[in-house]
């Protein structure tokens, strides 16, 4: 049995990347989440990502490592960061997308504690493009 860890962030786009470039990023991120066995959704609402992934508790951590690099990306506040005993919330997404254009819904993110944090991911995916 694998030990899943959970981690979940708040980040802002930069201003000099192309909004296109967030599709982009989805498919890659689908790609290597399949290959590490990595499961998640990511949340857009034109200028923040909010971003939830599961997996074994090294893959996520390695992950988390590369994300808080990524210089497409800035001000990465931490919502959520702890291993759990599962089952998965997202078993069978690499990587579900959802666009907002609810500006209030991210957030509101910001004022949880982490175990909020994953009562309340529910409300995000209402419409989520889940994979091609």
């Amino acid at each position: 049995m694998e030990n899943l860890y959970q981690y979940a962030y708040l980040s802002c786009i930069r201003p000099e990347v192309s909004l296109t470039r967030v599709y982009e990023i989805v498919q890659v991120s689908r790609k290597n989440n399949r290959n590490a066995n990595i499961t998640g959704i990511l949340v857009f609402d034109g200028w923040r990502f909010f971003q939830y992934i599961e997996g074994a508790d090294d893959t996520v951590l390695d992950l988390v490592r590369s994300l808080r690099q990524d210089e497409r990306h800035h001000q990465f506040t931490e919502l959520l960061s702890t291993p759990f005993a599962g089952p998965r919330l997202f078993r069978n997404w690499s990587m579900g997308y959802s666009v907002t254009a609810d500006e209030s819904l991210l957030t509101a993110f910001t004022r949880l504690t982490p175990g909020e944090v994953v009562l309340r991911i529910p409300d995000l995916v209402d419409s989520v493009d889940l994979e091609p």
